[in-house]
């Protein structure tokens, strides 16, 4: 049982960290929010991505 669960962990501790580098390998650091509608669609027609909308509402 102790050589399983070691083993496990084995596992977990090695390929954890190359996963998580591999995925994150060409991910901007943050996302650069447009202030325009008009220019976030322009832009994202020109590299064929789509847009994400967050309309904030304080209360």
């Amino acid at each position: 049982m102790l050589r399983y669960a070691a083993s496990c962990l084995i596992l977990i501790a090695v390929f954890l960290p190359v996963a998580l580098a591999a995925d994150t390998k060409n991910v901007p650091k943050a996302i650069a929010w447009e202030k325009s509608l008009d220019d976030a669609v322009a832009k994202a027609k020109a590299e064929h991505k789509g847009i994400l909308l967050d309309f904030f509402v304080p209360t």
